[in-house]
């Protein structure tokens, strides 16, 4: 929302150069970090229908601003009778407007009549009375083909004059109308999208004597300008002349003539001038002399910049390289020798494969790298190089938005001391380092919009370290499911005054979070899954924003807690004014939802809590006889009796459900009490229950004659951790050789592949006479081995039941730690005996175990 067209700002300030741009890109940054209240144009007043001219009309509430449009019932000029500063007529059928239709509106600072597709007469006098008037535009008025030389007669203080796409096919008949004697303050003069094709000699001679410094004849369809056609301009300082068809040696020609009659332009405009391959070098050589500081080549072809490309160009502060196809630059191109005073250098829309330190100058405020993903079928990762930024000192703006960056580290950033505006949004970051933004501890800005930067990871605060100074940080679409409290990212930002989590995944959001945000102004959490909030959320954490924004979420009622915020917030605004949307939720109209809301308005609500739901806009979801209507109206419709009965109605259902739960809750509590009092008993007589049966069927069986003995598949399972390989590998070269010839179970040799794991594991205990746990520190650390343990224990304890032998086996290699042991080892390692490996007799050892195995 607020910052989603920021760098259109830093490229207009990028297009208006100054004399000193330190001071420019302060303004800049100044203006994004204190915006202005309204965040967009709306007209909530309606005028409704003018009588004399049919038009209809709407403003803005301090009525700052009127716009009348009516397409087929607006024939003539509204006559509006209240004073505003700006005025707009768009979209009317009015042909012709006629001298005193305007006399009443002397107050008017801003005039805009546009894209009235039948105007065709301007009438003389017609603006004798707008002397206020600062700003005029007649645009896309196709119909219109021309003006009379005293059409602008009046307009004594008219300082930029807008003709843009019109009738026009003739140069001619337009300036005489700009004369000095008529428009002696005209600073700014835009004729672009008109058909002019060419502009003679004498185009702007009556015009001589002009104040004029800014001329913008754009797009006009131009492939011809004689060489002394500008020379009546003598204040003139830009020059936007792009997108037409002129040749090089034509702009030399008329460059060299206004260089010779001494009108220093300090920009030019050569955008879309089908240039290929390269800049014409004599045309730069030519524009390396004058005191151009602006110089905008866009929208042409270079897809190579060589070390000679550009010549030395000393007052050049400002350089346009958008979208002109770069595929790579020459270590040199930018050379601060060639380059001293360059401030901006834009490259953003070309296909170049990262940011690397030969693109840079180290006097650089702005860079924009923007853009350079690549062609759509051949799409590119986006690379910086380590140390890329370590001399850029003075950089302050840095756009690195829409490109496909993947990660940040802790040494992407080095060198940016200065920065003060970071925009990476639109890229496929997901890793950021901890101690990125380290280096950046002036920064101010920090743009990380529609990053899935959720997907790998949680965002911690050593990722974003060193931003004492942030003040506006945008997440929007980042896939953030919650924040952590107890790894608050906030706490790294303290002096934080916006905060944009628009269209992110979250659905709670605590107080704890937001506590080190003291002085938020605007919190924008529109477009997330949020539901009714049980906690004051702003009451508890002490921030006071001037405008919240929770549009498009799961809130279903007003909760205590949410009103009491509300409150909150009204209640200390101070002179600002608040704003708290929850427009596009899905509030439910009914007593359940609403009642207690209500009831707490009427005894706690101030007059600022009741005004501002009476003035809310906020529509119901449900019930069918709510839907889409005000929640404001229905809360103003309450029946007090109605929601009475029903809270009675709510009680007694409340009751006859949890009565029963409350008993089954109890008795539920006091069994577990007594089962972990008495645990011990409990187990020992279950193991004597357990007991006795195993031994009464085993009695039984034995009367059974011709009882076959189980046979096994295996001698012993061996039960190991993959760091003892080497043992396993050397017990089996012990054990399964001549005399004994015992068969011994290893997973890796004996499973059935395909298999489960686990199901494996059951069987071949299943199927072994013995089973051999090799215990070591890595044993006792795996998760697979501690399993296995469990159930060899389990088996032993089955066939105590009247087996004569124990089957478990224990061999113990090396110390073990005791934090990795489980109660089952300890027990195990306490009351069996089990054997130690011995280094230094190997021998007696392999002899010993081997006597366990084939004893019978």
């Amino acid at each position: 929302m607020l910052l989603k067209s920021y760098l259109w700002l830093l490229l207009c300030y990028a297009q208006n150069a100054s004399s000193n741009l330190v001071e420019e890109c302060e303004a800049v940054s100044r203006h994004l970090l204190a915006p202005p209240d309204r965040p967009g144009e709306t007209l909530p007043v309606e005028l409704g229908v003018e009588e004399t001219s049919g038009c209809y009309c709407r403003a803005t509430t301090k009525v700052e601003l009127i716009v009348c449009f009516g397409n087929y019932e607006c024939k003539s000029f509204p006559q509006i009778k209240l004073k505003s500063e700006i005025l707009r007529v768009r979209m009317t059928v009015i042909v012709k407007i006629s001298e005193g239709q305007l006399d009443t509106l002397y107050h008017l600072k801003v005039l805009e009549i546009e894209a009235n597709h039948k105007l065709q007469h301007l009438e003389a006098g017609l603006f004798k009375n707008l002397t206020n008037l600062r700003h005029l535009s007649i645009s896309y008025n196709t119909r219109l083909h021309t003006v009379g030389p005293k059409t602008f007669d009046g307009l004594i203080n008219l300082q930029n004059l807008t003709l843009v796409n019109n009738g026009f096919t003739n140069i001619l008949d337009l300036t005489i109308a700009f004369k000095p004697s008529i428009l002696p303050l005209l600073k700014w003069l835009d004729l672009s999208e008109n058909t002019f094709e060419t502009i003679p000699e004498k185009a702007f001679e009556p015009m001589e004597g002009t104040k004029l410094k800014k001329l913008d004849i754009n797009l006009c369809r131009l492939d011809f300008v004689h060489q002394n056609s500008f020379l009546p301009l003598k204040h003139m300082k830009e020059l936007n002349i792009g997108e037409n068809d002129l040749n090089a040696s034509l702009i030399e020609q008329f460059l060299l003539r206004m260089v010779d009659e001494g009108i220093n332009l300090t920009s030019i405009d050569l955008s879309s001038m089908g240039f290929r391959r390269q800049p014409p070098r004599a045309l730069l050589d030519i524009i390396a002399q004058t005191s151009i500081k602006r110089l905008e080549l866009s929208h042409n072809q270079f897809e190579v910049i060589y070390d000679d490309t550009f010549p030395k160009m000393v007052s050049l502060e400002i350089l346009d390289l958008r979208k002109v196809l770069a595929l790579s630059i020459a270590a040199n191109a930018f050379d601060p020798y060639k380059f001293p005073n360059l401030k901006v250098l834009l490259l953003g829309g070309n296909n170049l494969p990262g940011v690397h330190k030969k693109h840079l100058s180290d006097q650089l405020l702005l860079l924009d790298m923007s853009n350079n993903k690549g062609m759509a079928p051949n799409p590119m990762y986006f690379e910086i190089d380590k140390d890329t930024f370590l001399q850029c000192k003075k950089l302050k703006i840095l756009d690195l938005s829409f490109n496909k960056i993947k990660s940040l580290y802790n040494y992407t950033f080095t060198g940016l001391n200065n920065l003060q505006i970071l925009s990476i949004e639109n890229g496929t970051l997901y890793y950021i380092g901890p101690g990125t933004f380290k280096p950046l501890y002036n920064l101010e800005v920090l743009n990380l919009a529609n990053n899935p930067l959720n997907v790998n990871q949680n965002l911690t605060g050593t990722q974003f370290q060193g931003l004492n100074k942030l003040k506006i940080l945008t997440l929007s679409n980042c896939g953030i499911r919650y924040f952590y409290e107890d790894d608050n990212i906030f706490e790294m930002m303290p002096n934080l005054t916006q905060l944009i989590l628009n269209n992110n995944q979250l659905s709670y959001l605590s107080a704890e979070i937001l506590k080190p945000l003291k002085f938020l102004e605007l919190l924008d959490l529109s477009e997330n899954l949020l539901v009714s909030w049980w906690r004051p959320l702003f009451l508890a954490s002490g921030i006071k924003p001037w405008r919240s924004y929770f549009t498009n979420n799961k809130i279903s009622h007003f909760s205590i807690s949410m009103i009491e915020d509300i409150n909150f917030l009204l209640e200390n605004r101070g002179n600002s004014t608040i704003t708290i949307n929850f427009m596009d939720n899905v509030f439910s109209c009914d007593c359940g939802a609403m009642y207690k809301t209500y009831l707490w308005m009427q005894v706690n609500g101030t007059k600022n809590l009741k005004r501002y739901f009476d003035h809310s806009k906020f529509h119901c979801s449900g019930p069918d006889l709510w839907e889409g209507r005000l929640v404001s109206e229905y809360l103003s419709t309450i029946k007090n009796l109605r929601c009475l009965v029903y809270k009675k109605i709510s009680n007694v259902m409340l009751l006859m459900w949890t009565a029963p739960s409350l008993v089954t809750l109890i008795i539920v509590v006091m069994l577990v009490i007594i089962i972990i009092k008495y645990r011990i008993y409990i187990t020992y007589w279950l193991f004597l229950a357990k007991l006795a049966l195993g031994r009464k069927l085993i009695k039984k069986s034995l009367k059974t004659e011709n009882v076959v003995p189980k046979g096994y598949k295996f001698d012993a399972f061996v039960s190991y951790c993959n760091e003892d390989r080497e043992f396993v590998t050397e017990m089996l070269s012990q054990l399964e050789t001549t005399p004994y010839n015992l068969k011994l179970c290893v997973y890796e040799r004996d499973f059935e592949i395909g298999s489960f794991i686990s199901e494996s594991v059951l069987t071949c205990i299943n199927e072994s006479k013995y089973i051999i746990l090799i215990i070591s520190n890595n044993f006792a650390k795996s998760q697979w081995c501690r399993w296995e343990t469990q159930l060899a224990e389990y088996h032993r304890l089955f066939l105590e039941d009247g087996s004569i032998y124990d089957p478990l086996v224990l061999v113990k290699i090396g110390d073990i730690e005791n934090k990795y042991l489980t109660t089952t080892l300890k027990y195990l390692l306490k009351t069996k005996i089990y054997h130690a490996w011995n280094e230094n007799n190997p021998e007696e050892f392999w002899k010993k175990l081997r006597c366990v195995l084939v004893k019978r």
